[in-house]
């Protein structure tokens, strides 16, 4: 026997709506209904619990719990209402109040998939069975609907996680390439400096810099002073560049070589401001921005075969800019033998670009090395 203590477990938070015609058993019934349910929600025939139905969704967000409907009424019977019903909610849980010459339409109803069946009268009995049966599994599915939910917030909680995780992968990556770049410049340039000062011949070095200045002679009729602005930009250029080398050698990004060439171009235009001066000097790193463009492959070659020496003969480049730099902010650069103080860093260039691109080095270029 089912009491109805039982029922209640599962019906008692449920929202129904009671759709019959007959007005007396109408409200007679809904009394009855209305010791079982939070909610029980009337209308007079299918048209009507039809516009109920969709105006409680509207209002709530949700359907109804459980339909309750008489089969035989005006303007649109149960089963039509039914089937709109369904075809609006498909999980739509519902129940039909049937007389005993309504034989006929159980077929239709069965073929909807409705959730039980009441004969009229309403025998006590039959109605705890059917609203026990029914109720339970309502109950059940909502448990199961929250149970897929949570699974499905969990989910998308763990792949936002996971994108964030990727996210910091990605920076932790990036961070530690960077580092490894910035410690592979470091050992390059020692393992440089250490040639440096093991080789007994100096090429364009700064004793031979230094040879080239001590024989200059001042012209004394301008001063013409590197920019404070054009000294700092220059200097920015080539800290950078040795790290753009060898992040290359890392992951083969040729966005690096051209970057590096358009660097090269933005020196050789700054040069240019202190014409005639720096003439010479500018038309070479002009050259080299422009060869490293059209020969890039053979660039690259170089660079992933012998960074060493690249990166040496860059270096040569750099400490000669960084002298001029420095001497030429404090002392005009208008002197006679201003290009001639320049060729040792002219020449360093050449021979760079003879190292990937022999055909662009002018004949006798190479006879000071």
């Amino acid at each position: 026997m089912i009491d109805n203590k039982l029922i209640l477990e599962h019906s008692k938070n449920l929202n129904v709506l009671y759709v019959e015609d007959d007005e007396t058993l109408r409200d007679a019934t809904k009394k009855i209904f209305s010791n079982y349910f939070k909610l029980v929600d009337t209308a007079v025939d299918g048209q009507h619990g039809l516009e109920k139905f969709i105006q409680f969704k509207k209002e709530n967000n949700d359907y109804y719990d459980l339909v309750i409907s008489d089969i035989n009424m005006p303007r649109m019977s149960g089963i039509e209402m039914s089937k709109a019903i369904m075809h609006e909610n498909p999980g739509q849980s519902i129940i039909f109040i049937t007389a005993h010459n309504e034989a006929s339409f159980l077929h239709d109803a069965i073929k909807i998939g409705v959730n039980g069946f009441l004969t009229k009268p309403i025998e006590p009995n039959q109605l705890k069975i059917i609203l026990y049966k029914t109720t339970q599994a309502i109950n059940d599915s909502k448990l199961i609907d929250a149970f897929y939910k949570q699974v499905e917030e969990l989910n998308m909680q763990l792949q936002e996680r996971n994108e964030q995780i990727s996210q910091e992968k990605a920076k932790l990556e990036e961070q530690i390439s960077l580092l490894k770049t910035q410690v592979n410049a470091t050992n390059v340039k020692h393992h440089q400096v250490e040639k440096l000062l093991q080789h007994s011949t100096p090429k364009i070095s700064e004793p031979l810099l230094n040879e080239y200045f001590t024989g200059d002679e001042d012209e004394g009729s301008e001063n013409v002073l590197f920019m404070s602005d054009d000294r700092d930009e220059m200097s920015e250029i080539f800290d950078e560049m040795p790290e753009l080398l060898m992040q290359y050698t890392l992951d083969k990004n040729i966005d690096n070589i051209y970057r590096i060439t358009s660097s090269l171009a933005k020196i050789s235009s700054i040069l240019l401001r202190y014409t005639p001066f720096l003439d010479p000097l500018a038309e070479s790193f002009r050259k080299l921005a422009s060869t490293i463009n059209d020969n890039t492959q053979q660039f690259v070659k170089l660079l992933e075969e012998n960074p060493d020496s690249t990166m040496m003969l860059y270096d040569a480049v750099r400490i000669d800019m960084e002298h001029y730099m420095k001497r030429f902010s404090i002392e005009s650069m208008a002197m006679k033998n201003i290009h001639h103080i320049h060729h040792p860093t002219t020449l360093s260039i050449e021979q760079i670009i003879g190292m990937f691109s022999p055909e662009n080095i002018e004949e006798g270029k190479m006879e000071f090395f």
